[in-house]
């Protein structure tokens, strides 16, 4: 079992934020730096003195400054947003409730079958059906929806900024600082803007949405970012394709690709790595540039 580190480097993003006048701080960087650990490892019951270790804090004062930030303990973050990654598997994929779980981390399907219900109100297998009748009953997933085609594509990397529930900042002023905070060559290899969208609404209450704003590059470099910037990248496989008229379009999108269209097609989604991508070139043409990619298992 693979654990990522993160060397710390909060007072490098410290200075870099004062110095372009952004209302973050130390607390805010480590504690965001934390949380983009704990989304990495959805699949393990993560050890907190380890994530402690890598973002150059005890635990007890982690603790108490995530606990600032997010309302909750990081332990009990880390519980919430594997049991969201497991609902989503549940409504968006065809795998087995023990597939779920041991997706999750969970080793046991009564264990984990009590936790969720504890958390969600429901057995694994309740939730699933009430959830994917509410969507159709909703007309979440539409006859007149946009066409979806499948795409093959080679490994992709992007240089992201993880924002975080409301944040006060807009995506392009994330990408802003992620520049700032970018040598000369990385930004040499950017090629479009792009937004990962890791959260479902109906799932996870909204201080909690992440996403993951930044751009595709031509080539993962070298460079190791200091988090809350990262590295993400996408293996090479085969995505469905939907272009947006709107960003606003973009949830109900999703579900008929990952519900209907899969479905039809005897496909099945992978939850991680959706994405939207906007492509100024096709806008400066006066053509539709938003596409939604979400990857195919």
């Amino acid at each position: 079992m693979m654990i990522l580190t993160h060397r710390c480097v909060v007072p490098y993003i410290s200075v870099i934020a004062e110095g372009m006048d952004m209302m973050m701080d130390s607390r805010e960087f480590d504690v965001a730096a934390t949380e983009v650990i704990l989304h990495e490892h959805t699949n393990i019951l993560m050890p907190m003195t380890l994530v402690a270790q890598q973002v150059g804090l005890s635990c007890s004062h982690l603790r108490r400054k995530f606990k600032q930030s997010f309302g909750v303990t990081p332990t009990d973050y880390h519980a919430a947003i594997r049991l969201d990654r497991a609902a989503m598997l549940l409504i968006y994929t065809r795998k087995s409730i023990m597939e779920v779980a041991l997706e999750c981390g969970y080793q046991d399907h009564a264990a984990f079958s009590r936790v969720f219900r504890r958390h969600f109100g429901s057995s694994p297998r309740g939730y699933r059906e009430s959830m994917r009748m509410e969507i159709a009953t909703n007309g979440l997933v539409r006859d007149d929806a946009t066409p979806v085609n499948v795409v093959e594509h080679d490994e992709e990397h992007f240089l992201v900024m993880r924002s975080f529930g409301e944040d006060k900042n807009s995506e392009e002023s994330l990408r802003q600082m992620l520049l700032a905070m970018s040598p000369q060559h990385a930004k040499e290899s950017i090629v479009e803007s792009v937004c990962f969208y890791y959260d479902d609404p109906n799932i996870t209450p909204a201080h909690r949405m992440r996403k993951d704003v930044g751009y595709r590059m031509t080539k993962r470099a070298t460079w190791n970012p200091p988090l809350p910037l990262r590295w993400v990248t996408v293996p090479a496989g085969r995505s469905m394709s939907a272009t947006l008229g709107s960003e606003k379009d973009r949830e109900q999108c999703f579900k008929h690709m990952a519900i209907r269209w899969a479905q039809e097609h005897n496909e099945q989604i992978r939850v991680d790595h959706s994405r939207v991508i906007y492509h100024e070139g096709m806008r400066d043409a006066g053509m539709k540039s938003l596409e939604l990619r979400v990857p195919l298992d």
